[in-house]
């Protein structure tokens, strides 16, 4: 029999009542709270001519500044939505600060970017000069400005605010005046820059407004260069800066479902199959150091210290939404499911509130928390926006029928009719529903059944009669309500082990709802992040892969779940015993997440593989203090790179060509250094490579054409106990070969 689709809740008809997502939900409000309004504010006061205070740290006066007010704006606009009193009146004090900064430009412009209005002059008159993470110079202006964008948006949408309505309004007329002059090819050179999620906050308002000029001003920023290969069914994502696409793809998911193109729908269709079925983890991440892995090889995966960064699993969580809405698949919710349960909530430290940027999957290696004063990352922010919509899926209506999607501990309030589910998952297992009526009722309550359910098991007992899960995975349970109803649910957890899809033998231990991991205590680690330009990298020593237990099915079957959550892998001859925990539960302490897997009897041979890969790191990694990767957006940007000239591109690894003078900067936390390692790539015809330590050239040489190594300089003429590396790399204007990375070092061991 098929169903009707459903329409999914919105955020003002459900709240979180209990469990573990509330409690994340209302540490990031208080979080969000404690901000202080006039530093959030001090950029846009700054670019607009008002006076104004200091404004916050980090990267919120590294370039960036303001992006972080744009998040804190879409938080509290969906807090406020499911009632917040405390949240609305901040929201509208940040708005009313806006609003000044608005009417003092007075063209509709409203941003932090420093020298913000003069850019768009300079775009207008002609002078393009896009990389991939600056425009004309200035740090993602338009990811920054779409942060704002979204902000006074969600405001009038989410929480109905007038104010928010207003700023929006005028600050999207504006965006339309700027483009209106543009050709397309102009348009498309601009978008070589990160431009966030411009296309998706457009299409939205369009639809919030009924206005179609907006849809069509998102149409020309949906990124052609994108959606073609995409919507054609090709898959260009190996080595793409993750969360540059991942938004983008949501803008095209929100035009499909403004009927603005089939290409579209196809597009974010082909993105959703190749993230989802070929590059995500089991915690529902999908990166390494930013960027996509190549789909058949995972094997950075699990042997970098960045792995999945916190956004990209935030923004995949808005694209599931939206094709949810668009296609009504079960699977888009079972990813919802698990990218909460499993990344998204243990991100956020559950005392301080602090956020992760990025998870390592390298066994033995651990998370760094942002500080409250410094840590404004784009991980920070997401992390504040996503607890306030950790329900935006959680329910959904048809005439007739009422869906429960996700079971978070919420309540959902249509028209007089109350459900509301209760339990600690993903912590626990088991679930109650609660339906409230005022009179008699007859409807159907669809419950999806969770995955990692033993569907044979599995029951909901309504008054004595038990229900099973039917074939499509939901419980469908059709009565005539009276007064309040509970139905529980019994949910038995099946233990099963999630594979690397690359074959790359690295898996997973899930348990029900819960992924698990090891808990390390030693050797310690300081779990607050720096305040370093970088400090949002672990920076704990590395431990050597094959320290970490290899697993095998027999362990899985000898597994002791007596526990509740912890489940015991008791020891063998060959390794100690395994006490697993929920990785949400997990803080603080370094881990075990991905585990080196072997078939039964075939360890020895694991292993060894393990221990030729420690041993070809070590002489490399165990050396390097600090490497910046070229071509790669975050890497580039952390390490201060500025161009002059350049090209760059993907070959099996990213490279950058510099035709003329460039710096960048490496940190020597421990004033080690003795060597600068610069790899390149091959090239038909001879390069020439100058090389500088501040303003003394130490090498320039041509490197001969099919010359694809490296060399490294000796710097004992530099190192004078010096923290900061200023190094300058020149092309002379013919182009340096396709530098790969540069990695400062310490002396190699005798």
């Amino acid at each position: 029999m098929s169903e009707t689709a459903a329409e999914l809740l919105p955020l003002a008809a459900v709240a979180l009542t209990n469990g573990p997502f509330a409690a994340a939900q209302q540490r990031a409000l208080r979080t969000a709270l404690d901000l202080d309004p006039e530093r959030l504010l001090a950029p846009f006061r700054r670019e607009a001519g008002l006076a104004t205070g200091p404004g916050y740290g980090g990267w919120e006066s590294e370039g960036l500044d303001g992006h972080t007010l744009g998040h804190v704006l879409s938080a509290l606009s969906a807090h406020a939505a499911g009632g917040s009193a405390a949240a609305r009146e901040r929201l509208e004090l940040l708005l009313t600060g806006l609003r000044d900064c608005q009417v003092a430009h007075g063209t509709g412009y409203v941003g932090g970017v420093p020298d913000g209005v003069a850019l768009w002059s300079e775009i207008e008159n002609g002078r393009i000069d896009a990389q991939t993470f600056d425009l004309d110079g200035r740090w993602v202006p338009l990811y920054n400005l779409h942060k704002t964008l979204t902000g006074v948006i969600d405001a009038a949408v989410y929480a109905n605010s007038a104010l928010g309505r207003t700023v929006a309004a005028e600050f999207v007329e504006w965006w339309l005046r700027v483009f209106a002059p543009l050709g397309d090819a102009d348009v498309e050179m601009v978008l070589r820059t990160e431009s966030g999620g411009l296309a998706a906050s457009l299409g939205r308002w369009s639809q919030f407004t009924d206005d179609e000029r907006p849809g069509g001003l998102a149409v020309r920023l949906a990124v052609r260069a994108l959606w073609e290969p995409l919507a054609a069914g090709r898959d260009p994502l190996d080595g793409l800066h993750a969360n540059a696409q991942i938004p983008i793809v949501v803008g095209h998911a929100v035009l499909a479902g403004l009927g603005r193109g089939e290409q579209f729908a196809a597009a974010a269709r082909t993105f959703w199959e190749s993230v989802t079925r070929h590059r995500t983890t089991s915690i529902g991440g999908n990166s390494v150091r930013e960027h996509f892995p190549p789909r058949d090889d995972w094997s950075t995966m699990f042997t970098a210290r960045e792995g999945p960064e916190t956004c990209n699993t935030v923004n995949m969580v808005e694209l599931a939404r939206e094709l949810h809405r668009l296609d009504g698949g079960a699977e888009h919710l079972a990813y919802i499911d698990r990218a909460l349960s499993a990344h998204v909530l243990s991100a956020q430290h559950p005392d301080h509130g602090g956020i992760v940027y990025f998870t390592s999957h390298r066994p033995g290696h651990h998370r760094v928390y942002s500080r409250r004063e410094t840590g404004f990352w784009c991980c920070m922010g997401t992390g504040l926006e996503a607890p306030a919509r950790f329900a935006a899926a959680a329910f959904a209506q048809a005439p007739g029928r009422v869906d429960v999607n996700l079971l978070v501990g919420a309540r959902a309030q249509l028209e007089d009719v109350v459900v509301e589910t209760e339990t600690d998952r993903p912590f626990g297992d088991d679930a109650s529903i609660h339906v409230s009526v005022p009179t008699p009722r007859s409807f159907v309550l669809r419950i999806r059944l969770p995955e990692g359910v033993d569907a044979g098991t599995a029951e909901a007992l309504v008054d004595g009669t038990a229900y099973r899960p039917a074939p499509d995975g939901w419980f469908r349970i059709d009565r005539t309500w009276t007064d309040r109803t509970t139905v529980r649910l019994t949910l038995p957890p099946v233990l099963r082990v999630e594979a690397a899809p690359d074959g790359s033998g690295w898996a997973t231990l899930v348990d029900g709802p819960r992924v698990l991991a090891e808990r390390l205590t030693h050797p310690a680690v300081d779990p607050l992040a720096t305040d370093a330009r970088m400090g949002h990298i672990a920076r704990g020593a590395l431990l050597p892969l094959a320290a970490a237990p290899i697993l095998t099915p027999e362990d899985v079957r000898s597994a002791d779940r007596s526990g509740g959550p912890v489940v015991v892998l008791p020891a063998t001859p060959t390794r100690r015993e395994i006490v697993l925990e929920p990785f949400a539960s997990l803080h603080d302490d370094r881990y075990i997440l991905a585990f080196p897997f072997a078939s039964d009897g075939d360890a020895a041979t694991r292993l060894t593989a393990l221990l030729a890969e420690d041993a070809r790191a070590d002489e490399l990694d165990s050396r390097t203090i600090d490497a910046v990767t070229f071509g790669q957006q975050q890497p580039e940007s952390d390490h201060a790179l500025t161009l002059a000239g350049t090209e760059s591109g993907y070959n099996a690894v990213h490279w950058r060509r510099f035709l003329g003078p460039s710096t960048f900067v490496l940190q020597d936390w421990g004033a080690s250094a003795a060597t600068l390692r610069v790899s390149w790539l091959s090239d038909a015809v001879g390069r020439r490579m100058i090389v500088g330590i501040g303003d003394d050239v130490v090498i320039d040489r041509i490197i001969d054409a099919g010359d694809g190594d490296g060399m490294e300089i000796d710097l004992a003429a530099y190192a004078d106990g010096r923290s900061r590396w200023v190094v300058v790399v020149d092309g002379a204007g013919e182009g340096t070969p396709r530098l790969t990375e540069a990695r400062l070092m310490s002396a190699a061991v005798a």
